[in-house]
Formats: C-alpha cells, structure tokens, sequence
C-alpha cells in the first residue's frame, strides 16, 4: 500500500515542477528539429508544451482524490491508472498543439508519437515518479489512528478513525461494523468473516463468537451476561467473559463475575 497525500497545494507543486522542466528541456536542450530554431523562437512557441502537461496534471488530482476516498486507499494499481492518464491527456494535447497554425507540424499522429511525444515522455516519467514520491513520503499523517477493515472483495473496503469503532458483528457472510460518524452510529456491511477482521485488527476484544468490541467503548456491565457500549449493547458468552473483566469498571464486581 502506497502513501498519497491529497494536498492539492501538493499535487499543484508537483505539476509546476514537471511543467518547468520540460519547458527548460524543450527550449534549452532543443530535440528532434527544434534544434534549427533560433533561441527567442523557442522559448515564444515551446513553454505551451508544458503548460498542457500542468494543467493534464491538475486535472486528475480532484479523481485522484475521489478514487482515494472511495477505496480508503493507495496502491500501485491505483499510481498506474494515474500515470497512464496522465500520458493520454498530455499526449493528445500536445499532439493537438503541435497542429495548430503556431507549430504547424507536418508529422502525422503516429509518427509523433513514435519520434517524438514518447522519446520526451519516458524522459519525464521517472522525474514525474520520484517527486511524487517524495511529495507523499513528506506528506504529514493528519489521522494517526486511521484503520482501514476490507472484505473480500477488493474495494470493499472501510476507513475509519480506529477510536470511532465501536463493534464488529457476524452476520452470515458477512460481518456488520459498527462505528461513530458525525451524524451518530453508523454501519456498514464487508464480505468476510469475524475471524479475518480479528486477524486484522487483533487488540479488539472477543465477548462472543458472533461480536468484538473495541475496548475504549466499552462503558459497562448491565448485567451478568449483557454489557453497554456506547449507544448500543450486546451478549456476552460465558466463555468469553474473561476477556472483559480486566476492562470492568462499573458496580458489578470482577469476582462476582467469574463466578456466573
């Protein structure tokens, strides 16, 4: 899994970066048959090359950002979609750039992009790769406690606060996860089973073969066999009582507990 941050003042830097460098490569270095053209030439027609690739860049960060919220994560599946986006939007804007009246080139699409989009392009890409990384790897952890519950399928999947969890249920092939959200309890529905969501996120605490809580909610005994969480309650099976008396800070003794 991948770090992303989704700064767009981030992403905006980025671009500015990428942008700048191909401007300077294009004007200073001057490959294919820009070399014939005189300086003050170059830097009149060839700096909109690297605005197209600014503004391609931009553009993708807003979907970026949604696929990032939407799947509760980054991963290298996700970092090449971005990429070959990225070279679809750049690549036909340059190409459509290159056959305006200010160029006016003579090469047909294919043979610019075979001599002279992509010679440029797998330039850039390494360069475009590493300040990405960087940018991300920089990028400050706004939520410490963030934990991310998937299912089977591969964006079935659930970012939260790890404090706002409250409990996790068994319910057929699936588990029910309850958590806290701005507008009060929530839930939702993965494909798995309790015991790979245990396996996930082990310091839960087990109080019946069918529900784990997490302990920062448990409030208190209601009874022997029943304890309160927060805005909910649930069963509690005798062989799991163990695992909560530790946890146990209302009137109902631990002893007395241990006993039933």
């Amino acid at each position: 899994m991948l770090k992303l941050s989704t700064s767009y003042k981030h992403h905006f830097l980025v671009a500015i970066i990428i942008g700048v460098w191909l401007v300077l490569f294009l004007v200073l270095i001057a490959p294919f048959d820009t070399a014939d053209l005189p300086m003050p030439i170059r830097v009149q027609i060839l700096p909109p090359y690297g605005l197209i690739s600014i503004v391609g860049y931009c553009i993708l960060v807003p979907a970026q950002n949604w696929l990032f919220k939407k799947a509760g994560k980054w991963n290298t599946l996700f970092e090449s979609i971005f990429l070959l986006a990225f070279n679809v939007i750049v690549w036909i804007g340059s190409y459509l750039y290159y056959k305006t009246d200010i160029i006016n080139g003579v090469y047909s699409f294919s043979k610019f992009t075979l001599e002279v989009y992509y010679p440029i392009f797998f330039i850039i890409l390494p360069i475009l790769i590493f300040v990405r990384w960087y940018l991300n790897k920089r990028a400050p952890d706004t939520e410490s406690d963030k934990i991310i519950l998937s299912g089977e399928n591969k964006l079935d999947v659930l970012q939260i606060k790890q404090s706002d969890l409250i409990c996790i249920s068994s319910a057929d092939n699936y588990v029910e996860v309850t958590y806290l959200t701005k507008e009060g309890v929530n839930r939702k529905l993965l494909r798995t089973t309790l015991k790979n969501v245990h396996a996930q996120k082990p310091e839960l605490v087990k109080v019946h073969r069918s529900h784990v809580i997490n302990p920062q909610h448990f409030k208190e005994w209601k009874d022997s066999n029943t304890i309160l969480l927060t805005e909910m309650e649930l069963p509690v099976s005798k062989s799991y009582k163990q695992n909560l008396i530790s946890l146990d800070h209302s009137p109902l003794k631990a002893d007395s507990l241990s006993q039933t």
